[in-house]
């Protein structure tokens, strides 16, 4: 290789690296700034259980429940747009902190089977049930379907990981996992690390299952610019949820979940319309 084409390769490889950090800084970022600007914003209505502190809005009497299931870091208060928005208070909505998130007394839980094991409580024979997931979220819901397909009834996966090979650890995880990291890094990003670390070997585990068993409505949603969950998860997901309908967003990213609100809110309501 010549001494130009090896300096281009460089600069190329750490071009890639710094929009790989820059793009896990926005995530803390807009994670801090939206767990920050919603503390205190009504409603809030605690679960009993302890494990899986749950945010209710709508209205309890529906025949139909939306669990909101957050990325990694995050927390309930992610999805107060949804929770709050005036076109979806007609039906019952849940938002919850998955374990070692948010207000969890519980330690951060990589599995994601035991991560969906937790939120089977808050599935109901009485309720119509849409499964609202983004980012590892997505994943988390997809187990919960495959482990309580007769009490889920509808999925909504937003810019979700499911690929093994596509979500290896980065050269930043492998950074924020050494001892030095934790007298420097947020805990919050210390457990979604945490998570990342065995993300790719979870991801095996949950493709090792039957997805085709999944018979009930699925929307994939994607922004064609993720630069933190390549879109090639989206198509992953796809072939083995040929039921499943796929929508890759042009000129959106990782972060359609606060970008587009207006969008996602209408896909809640075209599958709640469905039942």
């Amino acid at each position: 290789m010549r001494l130009e084409d090896k300096q281009e390769k460089d600069k190329d490889l750490m071009k890639k690296r710094m929009l790989a950090l820059i793009c896990l800084i926005m995530c803390w970022s807009i994670y801090a700034a939206t767990k920050t600007e919603n503390e205190g914003s009504a409603p809030k209505q605690m679960s009993e259980d302890v494990r899986v502190p749950q945010k209710i809005s709508g209205n309890p009497l529906s025949a139909h429940r939306v669990i909101f299931i957050h990325g990694s870091p995050g927390s309930k208060e992610a999805y107060d747009d949804y929770l709050n928005h005036p076109s979806l208070q007609q039906i019952e909505l849940v938002s919850v902190d998955r374990l070692g998130f948010g207000q969890s007394s519980m330690p951060v839980e990589t599995s994601l089977k035991k991560q969906a094991e937790s939120l089977l409580p808050l599935l109901q024979d009485n309720k119509n049930t849409l499964l609202v997931g983004h980012s590892l979220g997505g994943p988390i819901a997809l187990q919960l379907a495959l482990l309580a397909p007769e009490h889920v009834d509808s999925l909504l996966l937003i810019a979700s990981a499911f690929d093994p090979k596509l979500e290896s650890p980065k050269w930043y995880n492998y950074i924020a996992d050494t001892l030095l990291a934790t007298w420097l890094v947020p805990d919050d990003m210390l457990r979604s690390n945490a998570e990342m670390m065995v993300l790719d070997k979870e991801l095996e585990m949950l493709a090792a299952q039957n997805w085709a068993s999944l018979t009930m409505p699925i929307v994939l949603v994607h922004g064609a610019d993720d630069e933190l969950a390549d879109p090639g998860n989206a198509y992953f997901a796809k072939q083995r949820l040929p039921n499943a309908s796929l929508k890759m967003l042009n000129n959106e990213g990782h972060f359609v979940l606060w970008q587009n609100i207006p969008l996602l809110v209408n896909e809640i309501k075209a599958m709640i319309e469905i039942h």
